[in-house]
């Protein structure tokens, strides 16, 4: 395994280095790496295990938040009897046109404005 290129200290092949990337020299070198490799991949496969259940709860509880989500939007936005389609906004009256909301509108829902003082 031979680097090209070197970004920075950390990158330069030193002897240390290059003694942990070669093959061992003696049985007892390799059994033991073999020994390390597989107690790494026994702890990478638990974590992947781990990773995934934690992802499975969270898609059920995303799947929970989305259905009471469209509950309460249906809740703060009911559907109408007449089954006529609805905008979702009112267009906002100009200054010219600005009453008290009560008029005829040609039966537009419009919004009520609520100031809200912190």
């Amino acid at each position: 395994m031979k680097r090209n290129d070197t970004r920075g200290m950390r990158d330069i092949p030193t002897i240390q280095g290059l003694r942990h990337r070669s093959l061992p020299t003696t049985r007892e070198q390799t059994v033991a790496a073999i020994a390390r490799l597989e107690h790494e991949k026994a702890r990478l496969q638990r974590e992947v295990t781990v990773w995934n259940r934690n992802r499975k709860r969270t898609e059920g509880q995303l799947q929970g938040v989305e259905e009471r989500l469209a509950l309460l939007q249906q809740a703060l936005d009911p559907p109408d009897p007449t089954g006529a389609p609805r905008r979702t906004q009112a267009p906002r009256p100009t200054a010219g046109e600005a009453g008290d909301g009560d008029g005829d509108d040609g039966g537009a829902r419009r919004w009520r404005e609520i100031t809200v003082e912190y």
